[in-house]
């Protein structure tokens, strides 16, 4: 009996070992789950379905009563008469009429003072300029010239004079001191330094 029984035990072990070979389960795919809804895009939904709203009567009578109201309020600015400053006295009359025409007579003396400055000086360029010695007169010698890399050709004395003479020099602009055309004459107590800005304001 213990001999049979010892020779059955390994046979109920390979049976339980097959047992629980065959009950595995076979390996397959983990099925699709639903995302989460934190995960998933949020979508804004409309209430009410894709309905566009209308104005309402009053709503839109509304809007037209304030559009009439501006164009009203255009068309009164546009129609309004022109009111001009009140009448000044005759005493008030004349002192401006002085204060145009002496204006008037101070910027012609002006105007004429700077433009015979101008001519004058000007004719006496042009003289200075015929005075100079031609290119290759008496006296005349040729002077090697070199530019900033170190090499030249030799130029003519008297023809760097007047080349130099000839030149306009532009910078730095109009000098200070020359007159500004202005629109109104000078007014009494204005200072300008009263409107300008200076660097610790900025």
């Amino acid at each position: 009996m213990t001999s049979i029984h010892r020779l059955s035990r390994p046979v109920t072990r390979i049976h339980s070992s097959l047992r629980s070979i065959t009950s595995t389960p076979t390996l397959t795919a983990p099925p699709k789950t639903k995302p989460k809804s934190s995960d998933e895009p949020k979508v804004k939904q409309q209430k009410g379905g894709n309905k566009a709203k209308t104005p309402s009567a009053a709503q839109s009578a509304a809007k037209e009563a304030q559009s009439t109201k501006i164009e009203r309020m255009v068309v009164v600015a546009l129609d309004a008469p022109y009111i001009g400053p009140p009448p000044a006295s005759e005493e008030e009359m004349q002192a401006r009429y002085h204060i145009g025409r002496n204006y008037v007579i101070g910027m012609f003396e002006r105007h004429n003072e700077h433009n015979h400055d101008l001519a004058v000086k000007i004719r006496m360029k042009r003289h200075a300029v015929r005075m100079l010695p031609k290119k290759g007169q008496i006296g005349d010698c040729l002077v090697e010239m070199k530019d900033e890399e170190g090499t030249g050709e030799k130029t003519s004395v008297y023809g760097r004079w007047r080349e130099e003479a000839m030149k306009i020099d532009d910078w730095p602009g109009p000098p200070e001191w020359r007159p500004i055309p202005m629109w109104t004459p000078p007014i009494p107590g204005f200072d300008i330094e009263q409107y300008m800005e200076s660097n610790e304001e900025k």
